[in-house]
């Protein structure tokens, strides 16, 4: 998924819910798209006056890559109103896009999740226990996969680049 089309399915789940209000110029995905190949992002916003005209909403999502801090935009709501109700509903539309984008985020985290591994355990009655670790690294999968088969019967490592997985046993000596 790209941040236009992370900006745009947002939009899709206000507009649905009715929560996009009827005083917006436009909703404006961002021109320079970027895929989002991590669920762990935070989004910022500025709610302000426009230069000469309006009120805007510009919201773009915060990440690290390789230990540096990334900024991507992904879009853009904006209202002719000028007027203090113009101010408040555009608050209540960057209130909601918060909170439904966060919703959408946690019940789809695979579809943010493309790098490292994940790797979780599985107990002796053949469950995936429910709490995993997430590996920048398949090296790193691999050492964490060694460590858990000190405790557990058996370990699942899931490239997330490759969406494969691989069961690790333990081996009785």
């Amino acid at each position: 998924m790209t941040t236009e089309e992370f900006f745009n399915r947002i939009c899709g789940i206000l507009r649905e819910k009715e929560l996009m209000p009827d005083i917006l110029d436009y909703a404006l995905a961002t021109s320079d798209p970027v895929p989002m190949t991590t669920y762990e992002f935070s989004i910022r916003n500025n709610l302000d006056y426009g230069g000469s005209e309006g009120i805007y909403i510009d919201l773009w999502i915060e990440y690290y890559q390789d230990k540096e801090k990334v900024v991507s935009g992904l879009g853009t709501f904006k209202t002719l109103r000028q007027d203090r109700e113009g101010m408040q509903i555009m608050g209540k539309l960057l209130a909601d896009f918060i909170v439904e984008e966060n919703a959408y985020v946690n019940a789809h985290l695979d579809d943010f999740t493309w790098k490292g591994a994940n790797v979780h355990a599985v107990d002796g009655d053949g469950k995936t226990l429910s709490w995993g670790y997430s590996c920048p690294s398949m090296e790193s999968a691999l050492k964490k996969k060694d460590e858990l088969l000190n405790k557990y019967p058996s370990v699942i490592i899931r490239d997330n680049a490759t969406r494969e997985e691989k069961v690790y046993k333990k081996v009785d000596m």
